[in-house]
C-alpha cells in the first residue's frame, strides 16, 4: 500500500440496532485502524420498532424521523470518502431512490454497500443474494421435497430484499410449485414481525417450510411456532440469512446463508481508499455460502466427542468465573444506568448560565472516558415537522470539546463555524488517529446540533442514550434562556441585571438563609460608595464555597445550608464593621471595602485561609469548609461600572477555583 495522507472517510448507516450493520461498523472499523484512516460515523438510530414490540402497538410520538436528516450533516464534514450503507438507510427514505441519494453525495468518492447504483464516482459492494436464495430453496426441495414453501420479504424498497424475494419467485417457477400472495409475507427486516408471521401461517396451515430474507426476522419465527406447538426442524422448516451471532445459539440451530459482514465493511473501506489513491475499482458481489443445520431438518455433524470426564472442581470454577462475569455486567449496567440521571441533574443544575452547561457536558464525556468528543451547536434550534421539505441548516458551529484531559466550551460569538474550508473533521483535526460516532441532538420536532464521540462500537448503545439526554437538555436549556430573557424584559425598569443567580420582584434587602444583605441591598450600598468615596483605593471580593454540590448531594441540604451560614461568619469575621459583605447567589458572596494598605489582596486571602483553618479544626462535621476568592482593585467614583469590577473579581475567583481540592470530604484520620 502507497503512503498516503490520513483521510477523513465518512460512513452513513442505520438500522444499528440490528446483527448486519453492527458486522459492517466492526469491519469498518478494523480497516481503518490497518490503513490509519479517521472514520466518522452518521448514525441513523431508528428505536420505533422497539416501542412498538414494548407497548403493543406503534409509538404515536416517535420522533425518529428527525435520524434521516443527519446524513446531510455529512456534507459538511470536510470529508475525503463516503460508505453509503443505503440497505440500512433507505428503509426509512421513502420518497428518494438509491440514484438520487448517490447524486446528492458524489461529489466525493463513494462506496453503496447492499445496493447498486450507477452514478458518477460511486461503485458498489452488494452480496450475492441470487445465489444465495438458490442454494436455499434447492436444498429444501431436494433435500427434502418441500412443496408448500413460505416466504418472509424483507423491506419493499430494499435491494437485497428485492433480489432475494425476486429469486424465491424464480426458483418456485423453476421447480413448477404454486405460488400466491398469501405465501409471502412483507417483513422490515427487524425481530418484530410476529404479526405477520401469525397471519402467514392462518393462511397457509399446510405449510412445510419458510424462507425468512435475514435471521432476524427467522428469530421471530422460532417465537411464533413455539407459541402454536409447531417443533422448528420437524413440523415447519425455517431458513434465515446472513448467519449473525445467534443463528447457531437457536434451538435448534438455524440453518441459513452466511455472508460476512465484516469482511463486507472492511472490503468497502479499501476499495475507498484505492479510489483515493487514484486507483480503478469496479463494483462487486460478496460471495456466500449455504450453512446447513438443524432447524430445516437435518441433522448437524458434530465431531466426536472423547470421553474425557471434566472434573467437578473444573466445573465449579468455570460456573463461578460465568457468575462472576455476569456480576460484572449487571454492575457495570447498573453504574451506567446511575451515569444517566446523575448527568440529567447536573446539567439541570446549569439552566441559567449555557457557557456553563456546556462545560458541564464536556466534564461528563471526562468521566466516561472518551478519548475525545465535540459539541456543535446549531445558532438557533431548528424546527423539522415529519411531513415538511428537509433543508439542512448550515449555521453550524464547535461549542465544546474535551481532548487531551482539556475541558473547554466557547461563548456564541467565540464559536468556529462549521464551513467548506474547515468542516467537521477539520475542526476536530488533531495528530491522533480518530474513530468518531456522530449522533443528532434532537428533542422532539427541534434539532440543536451533533454530539461527536470517539468510542468503540461496544460503547454506541450507551453513548446513543447520552445523546438523547443531551438533546433533551439542550431543550430545557432552550426554555430557560427563553424564560430568562421574558424576565429581562419584565425587569428592564431595574438597573442592573445580573446574569447569574438573578431573583426576580426582591421584597428585602436581606437574604433569608445569612442574614447577609442580598444583592439588591449590595448594589444600594456600592451605589452609595462610589458617590462618596472620590478616588480612594477599593476593593471588591467575589467569594465562593468550595463544592456546595459534593455537600448537598452527599451530606443533605441541611449540611449545605450549615456550610454556607459558616462562610458568612468567617467572613464576617475577617471584616470591619464599615465594610459590605452579602450573598448574592446560591454558594456567591460578595464584600466591597476600602484599603489602602500595601499588599493588601495577599493579607487578605491569607486572612481568610487561616479563618477556615481554624473553623474546620474546630467543627465536627465531616466535611470542610473553605472559601475560593477573586480579587478586583478599583478607584470608585460615581460613574464607576461596579458590574465590569465584579466581573474582573468573578475572572479571578474562577482561575482560582481550578486549584481547589477535588473534594471537601474531610480526610480521615
Amino acid at each position: 500500500m502507497n503512503k498516503h495522507k490520513r483521510y477523513n472517510v465518512g460512513i452513513l448507516i442505520g438500522g444499528v440496532h440490528t446483527y448486519f450493520p453492527k458486522e459492517h461498523i466492526s469491519g469498518i472499523a478494523t480497516a481503518a485502524k490497518e490503513l490509519d484512516i479517521n472514520v466518522c460515523f452518521f448514525l441513523g438510530t431508528q428505536t420505533q420498532d422497539f416501542f412498538e414490540d414494548m407497548l403493543g402497538g406503534t409509538h404515536k410520538d416517535s420522533f425518529d424521523y428527525q435520524f434521516n436528516t443527519i446524513h446531510d450533516y455529512s456534507l459538511m464534514g470536510g470529508l475525503d470518502g463516503l460508505i453509503i450503507n443505503y440497505g440500512t438507510l433507505g428503509l426509512q427514505l421513502k420518497n428518494e431512490t438509491a440514484e438520487k441519494f448517490a447524486r446528492k453525495f458524489n461529489s466525493i468518492p463513494t462506496v453503496f454497500l447492499t445496493e447498486i447504483v450507477h452514478a458518477h464516482n460511486c461503485h458498489s459492494l452488494i452480496c450475492d443474494n441470487r445465489q444465495g436464495i438458490q442454494l436455499v430453496m434447492e436444498h429444501l426441495t431436494q433435500e427434502h421435497n418441500c412443496q408448500k414453501i413460505l416466504f418472509v420479504a424483507g423491506p419493499a424498497q430494499n435491494t437485497d430484499a428485492n433480489e432475494r424475494k425476486n429469486t424465491y419467485l424464480e426458483m418456485m417457477a423453476k421447480y413448477h410449485l404454486p405460488v400466491n400472495p398469501k405465501m409471502i409475507a412483507q417483513g422490515d427486516y427487524s425481530e418484530f414481525v410476529d404479526k405477520q408471521i401469525e397471519k402467514l401461517l392462518d393462511d397457509n396451515p399446510d405449510a412445510q417450510a419458510i424462507v425468512f430474507a435475514n435471521d432476524e426476522m427467522a428469530f421471530a419465527g422460532y417465537r411464533v411456532c413455539e407459541k402454536r406447538g409447531l417443533k422448528v426442524g420437524k413440523d415447519i422448516l425455517i431458513t434465515g440469512f446472513d448467519d449473525c451471532e445467534r443463528a447457531s445459539g437457536m434451538e435448534p440451530p438455524l440453518t441459513t446463508i452466511q455472508q460476512d459482514g465484516v469482511l463486507m465493511g472492511r472490503m468497502a473501506v479499501y476499495d475507498l481508499v484505492d479510489k483515493l489513491d487514484g486507483k480503478n475499482v469496479l463494483s462487486r458481489r460478496v460471495p456466500v455460502s449455504l450453512c446447513v443445520r438443524e432447524s430445516c431438518g437435518c441433522q448437524e455433524q458434530l465431531p466426536e466427542i472423547q470421553n474425557t470426564p471434566v472434573s467437578l472442581t473444573e466445573q465449579i470454577h468455570k460456573l463461578n468465573r460465568t457468575i462472576t462475569n455476569m456480576k460484572l455486567e449487571l454492575i457495570s449496567f447498573q453504574r451506567r444506568s446511575w451515569f444517566i440521571s446523575s448527568l440529567a441533574r447536573s446539567l439541570n443544575d446549569c439552566m441559567e448560565d449555557e457557557y456553563a452547561f456546556l462545560l458541564e457536558a464536556m466534564e461528563n464525556m471526562r468521566e466516561l472516558r472518551t478519548k475525545c468528543t465535540y459539541l456543535f451547536l446549531l445558532d438557533e434550534p431548528i424546527v423539522y415537522h415529519q411531513n415538511e421539505k428537509w433543508i439542512c441548516p448550515q449555521n453550524l458551529r464547535l461549542a465544546a470539546y474535551y481532548r487531551n484531559e482539556e475541558v473547554d466550551a466557547f461563548h456564541f460569538y467565540d464559536r468556529q463555524p462549521v464551513t467548506d474550508q474547515k468542516g467537521i473533521c477539520q475542526l476536530m483535526s488533531d495528530d491522533e488517529r480518530h474513530q468518531f460516532m456522530i449522533f443528532l441532538l434532537f428533542s422532539g420536532e427541534k434539532q440543536y446540533g451533533l454530539l461527536a464521540c470517539d468510542i468503540q462500537q461496544e460503547e454506541f448503545p450507551f453513548f446513543y442514550v447520552i445523546s438523547l439526554q443531551i438533546g433533551l437538555s439542550l431543550h430545557y436549556l432552550e426554555i430557560s434562556k427563553a424564560e430568562a430573557r421574558r424576565r429581562q424584559e419584565m425587569s428592564r425598569d431595574l438597573e442592573l441585571v445580573r446574569e447569574r443567580n438573578r431573583v426576580l420582584g426582591f421584597i428585602s434587602k436581606y437574604d433569608e438563609l445569612t442574614g447577609l444583605l442580598n444583592l439588591r441591598g449590595f448594589t444600594e450600598q456600592t451605589k452609595k460608595f462610589c458617590s462618596s468615596e472620590i478616588n480612594q483605593r477599593a476593593y471588591i471580593i467575589c467569594g465562593d464555597l468550595d463544592h456546595l454540590k459534593e455537600i448537598n448531594d452527599t451530606w443533605g441540604h441541611p449540611a449545605g445550608n450549615f456550610a454556607l451560614q459558616s462562610v458568612a461568619r468567617i467572613l464576617g469575621g475577617c471584616l470591619r464593621s464599615q465594610d459590605t459583605l452579602a450573598r448574592v447567589g446560591g454558594d456567591e458572596f460578595l464584600i466591597l471595602l476600602d484599603c489602602e494598605e500595601e499588599n493588601f489582596q495577599d493579607i487578605f486571602r491569607k486572612r481568610i485561609k487561616d479563618a477556615c483553618t481554624v473553623f474546620n479544626a474546630e467543627s465536627d462535621k465531616p466535611f470542610l469548609v473553605e472559601i475560593s476568592l477573586g480579587i478586583a482593585e478599583f478607584r470608585p467614583k460615581p460613574d464607576t461600572d461596579t458590574q465590569e469590577i465584579i466581573a474582573l473579581a468573578d475572572k479571578e475567583l474562577y482561575e482560582a477555583k481550578k486549584h481547589r481540592r477535588k473534594s471537601v470530604r474531610r480526610p480521615e484520620s
